[in-house]
């Protein structure tokens, strides 16, 4: 019979944790996105109750059942003590889509965020301290001095904990100081948080005829999914979004405008995906104020206004801009790459500044 041990929801992230034991053994299991047409569980076998099988026993697996760790991957072939409820805690990466299962301050178990199917079906393990040989159920966990997991589990240890002290104040400072000192005074201030955890703000500035809008707080959180993607995640883990535009020719939407991008800041953990350099996004609220326009381009564009916000746990923030695509450029970038459509822009032009023209295939 099965019986749930821990259950708990991330953070951040729609990803449902629970802990799961029947006779033969336990599991761990994220559920991204539950109850949704997107759903998927990934899982990883903790430990065994029993006598371990010789050999991984598909059968249960066609049944519905939670197959048994073989003997030759098992540290406990006989079967290890079952496990207290009381002593099981979860610890969630700081991404929010990954976590580990702790017994009492010991790591049992780590699902990461590339744990499980991946889009060309292959599948990865999550990791298991009971593991001593890799299997399709999990691979082992090995030590700190072996495995990167156990300093990123202490690091959002001390992450989560660190809110205690109420840190927000000087982080915001900080980012207002990094904004304010590329862009000029700030006019309005918006909190786009809604009340909640973690807390973020959008700003506007005006600087002659332009008015930027910049995004503070967003680089609090890394990114979910990064490291699948690149060898150097630490390049790409934290963003903050910026849009530059011609006071005149988005007064009447300004109200909209902000709203949107506030709106795709939570975008990568509610996803569980993530924004970089060359990215698209269908952007409905420029399209009201211009028809041609249905999209925005993400780009860090070489002239474009430097911001020098702090780093985060040693990981640099890269300010994405935020640039109004027509259909006809939408679909080059969509057939060419975006690295394409940016090389047709003029060198010398303010292409992050949105003036009602478009950049890259003609005005």
């Amino acid at each position: 019979m099965k019986n749930i041990l821990l259950e708990e929801f991330s953070p951040i992230c729609p990803v449902q944790a629970f802990v799961e034991e029947d006779e033969h053994g336990v599991y761990f299991y994220l559920w991204d996105h539950p109850g949704t047409e997107y759903a998927r569980i990934r899982s990883c076998c903790v430990r065994n109750y029993g006598t371990a099988p010789a050999d991984l026993d598909l059968s249960a697996m066609e049944d519905g059942s939670a197959p048994m760790l073989p003997r030759d991957c098992c540290a406990h072939p006989n079967g290890a003590e079952r496990l207290d409820p009381d002593r099981l805690s979860i610890v969630w990466l700081e991404e929010g889509d990954a976590a580990a299962l702790l017994y009492e301050n010991e790591v049992l178990s780590v699902i990461p965020g590339w744990a499980g199917p991946s889009e060309d079906g292959s599948h990865y393990p999550a990791y298991a301290r009971d593991c001593v040989a890799e299997s399709s159920l999990c691979f082992p966990l090995g030590t700190p001095e072996t495995n990167a997991l156990y300093a990123r589990i202490e690091s959002a240890q001390q992450f989560w904990s660190s809110w205690d002290a109420h840190p927000w104040p000087d982080l915001q400072q900080r980012y207002l100081d990094a904004i304010t000192s590329s862009l000029g005074p700030v006019k309005t201030y918006y909190g786009i948080d809604g009340g909640q955890w973690p807390p973020k703000a959008l700003v506007t500035v005006e600087k002659g005829d332009v008015t930027y809008a910049v995004t503070l707080g967003v680089s609090i959180l890394p990114q979910p999914k990064v490291e699948q993607y690149t060898e150097k995640p630490e390049l790409l883990r934290r963003f903050e979004l910026a849009f530059a535009f011609e006071t005149s020719s988005l007064a009447p939407h300004e109200k909209e405008i902000l709203s949107y991008i506030s709106g795709q800041t939570s975008l990568p953990w509610s996803y569980l995906t993530f924004l970089a350099h060359g990215h698209t996004l269908p952007c409905r609220e420029i399209g009201q104020a211009d028809d041609r326009f249905a999209s925005v381009l993400l780009a860090k564009p070489e002239n474009a206004p430097a911001i020098a916000f702090p780093d985060k746990s040693g990981d640099p923030v890269q300010l994405l801009w935020m640039i109004p695509l027509t259909d006809a450029e939408l679909r080059f970038a969509k057939e060419h790459g975006s690295a394409s459509l940016l090389e047709r822009v003029d060198g010398s032009s303010q292409m992050w500044v949105f003036d009602g023209k478009p950049k890259f295939l003609g005005s």
